[in-house]
């Protein structure tokens, strides 16, 4: 009953994204104009606000953010239309340079990619513009040839074509610019209304998903207007100095561009790099060109833009790409430059709306495994390069100690109850145990070679003062890790052998393959002549097989030091302590940190 269940709301689920998929598309029309006031009111609210703290009306401080914001969009796009009418005319004077470029990176393409492009090229120059555009001939089968020829378009249908789009866009526009200045005027009415329909009694969390919406949004446009705006601005100053024609278009168009995700810059770049060739005798303006775009990518994306906001829009890059994608097929050109923003509210909304977590895991940029169970999902998946990558990358930024204690002892942990529980064959048990202990045998050998390295420079200048663990250590004095069962409790006794870092020490750790018994490991204590005896034991079975251990050992050796050490053991170890048994030389922990520490204390005492 439960699949079917799980079954029916999958395809409630999907039918429902069918439908609101639908609905945006076929509603784009009304929902793109709204949706451009929203986020420009996003965009402006900010300003409001600070006017009317300083004791600025609110509809005051609405007309003249909106007139100031709305002047200076409107002064953009006038420039950009005179510098367009002024280039157009200019055009045929840069064909005859641009194609005799083309020619030379033609000529040169096809000297180094050899006879194949240079025949391809021939076939391609052969080709008459003539015979291509000759009407087809009758044969004998047809030998007359139909020709369909339209009626001349009325005067009316001239009129509709050309200004159609032009009023379409005014018409467009102006609705934005008024939805724009009622958002702004009653945004805090909007708000209430839109916490009561949406919240259904869930106020508080309507109420912090709207402000985090409002805020991640707010800043996101702020700070990727501003960051536009100075590589625009760059850019015309650039292909000023180079000696680019119309230099303020292409800054413009830059700054616009530039909103569209990862794409925009180099469609911006495009334009000017083919201008600058056309109006170069050599290729220096090209070279140029190409350079400026580069060096103010690599700054604006390493400097300037971690500087203002630091990318911290939540979405990952994949996420970013896809949305993209996804909002330029629902809505066109517009889609592609909503993309982001919108895509930032819908994090927001998966973060805060339990039914729709889906969108958080789908779009942030979060890892949705932990440092463990990445690991571990990487051994299990028998990738081990990448599970040796991850761990390089976890040692870079915690110590040795932390990373086995979060990383390396949960996922032996883990190996060990899913095997025990059948839900991982022997032979990837197999695997994941090798690259464990691989990946313990190359840290250790990676320690000793820095240990070795430290020693040769403490004998060259030798340290003036030692530390406690230096001034504690006796000569001679064993610690002994001994595995409770298999071969899991053996590597952790591996780690745990690598973090006791105690001068004078010998550590040594007791094989199980070479010991089939828990007697065996009795008499291996005795003939290593032990001060201190670590137990090693992981789950599933942890605490029954260092019980065993641990009453043969103190059977035998009653003053022995004992440290039992159950790994990744949740919860408090009282239960743990009553079963195993407890006395003034046993100690129980959890962690190699807590094994090491009262190591540590019974070598000092």
């Amino acid at each position: 009953m439960a699949p079917t269940d799980h079954l029916a709301k999958s395809a409630r689920v999907l039918a429902s994204i069918a439908v609101i998929v639908a609905a945006l598309y076929l509603a784009k029309g009304v929902l793109v104009p709204i949706t451009l006031a929203v986020l420009l009111s996003f965009l402006l609210s900010p300003v409001c606000d600070w006017l009317e703290q300083h004791r600025l009306g609110r509809v005051p401080a609405v007309v003249v953010t909106a007139l100031v914001g709305f002047t200076v969009l409107g002064g953009a796009t006038w420039m950009a239309a005179v510098q367009v009418s002024d280039l157009a005319p200019r055009m045929p004077e840069y064909e005859t340079n641009l194609r005799a470029k083309l020619q030379s990176a033609n000529a040169y393409v096809g000297a180094t990619l050899g006879t194949v492009t240079r025949t391809a090229q021939g076939m391609s120059e052969n080709l008459s513009p003539v015979e291509l555009a000759k009407a087809p001939q009758g044969t004998k089968e047809w030998p007359y040839s139909v020709r369909i020829i339209s009626s001349p378009a009325s005067p009316l249908q001239i009129f509709g074509n050309m200004f159609g789009t032009v009023l379409q866009v005014l018409g467009s526009v102006g609705v934005v610019i008024i939805l724009v200045v009622f958002f702004l005027v009653r945004r805090d009415d909007l708000r209430d209304r839109f916490i009561l329909l949406v919240g259904q009694g869930q106020v508080s969390l309507t109420t912090q998903m709207l402000e985090d919406a409002g805020t991640r949004v707010s800043r996101y446009l702020a700070a990727a207007f501003m960051v536009n705006a100075i590589f625009g601005t760059a850019v015309g100053v650039g292909l000023y100095l180079i000696g680019v024609p119309n230099p303020i278009l292409w800054g413009l168009l830059a700054t616009i561009l530039r909103f569209i995700p990862y794409l925009g810059p180099w469609l911006a770049a495009a334009m000017p790099i083919g201008l600058s060739m056309a109006i170069s005798g050599d290729w220096m303006a090209p070279g140029l060109t190409i350079g400026l775009f580069v060096v103010l990518e690599l700054v604006t994306n390493n400097a300037l833009e971690p500087w203002l906001y630091g990318k911290k829009t939540g979405v990952s890059a994949v996420a970013v790409l896809l949305a993209a994608v996804f909002w330029t097929w629902l809505w066109g050109v517009v889609g592609l430059l909503l993309a982001t923003p919108l895509s930032v509210c819908l994090l927001v909304v998966g973060r805060h709306v339990p039914q729709l977590s889906f969108l958080n895991t789908l779009l942030g940029d979060t890892p949705v495994f932990e440092p463990t169970k990445r690991v571990y999902q990487r051994l299990l998946a028998g990738d081990d390069e990448e599970a040796a990558e991850l761990l390089d990358e976890y040692f870079e930024h915690a110590p040795l100690v932390e990373v086995y204690d979060t990383v390396l002892i949960p996922a032996l942990v883990s190996a060990e109850t899913h095997w025990r529980r059948g839900e991982i064959e022997e032979s990837r048990h197999k695997f994941i145990l090798q690259t464990l202990k691989s990946m313990i045998q190359e840290r250790g050998e990676r320690k000793q070679e820095l240990q070795e390295k430290e020693s040769n420079e403490d004998k060259k200048e030798p340290a003036a003062d030692s530390s406690i663990a230096d001034r504690a250590g006796r000569p001679g004095l064993c610690v002994l890790c001994l595995p409770a069962h298999g071969e899991g409790d053996e590597l952790a006794g591996m780690m745990l052998a690598q973090i006791v870092n105690i001068r004078g020490c010998v550590v040594e750790i007791a094989p199980t393959a070479a010991m089939a018994a828990a007697s065996e490991l009795v008499d291996y204590v005795e003939r290593r002549k032990a001060d201190v005896v670590c137990i090693s034991a992981a789950p599933p079975a942890a605490v029954a097989h260092a019980r065993r251990l641990r009453m043969r050992l103190r059977r035998r050796f009653p003053e022995l030091n004992l440290v039992v050490g159950l790994w990744n053991s949740p919860g408090d170890l009282t239960e743990a302590k009553e079963r195993i048994g407890s006395d003034p030389r046993t100690q129980i922990v959890a962690t190699l940190a807590g094994a090491q520490e009262q190591i540590r204390r019974l070598v000092e005492a």
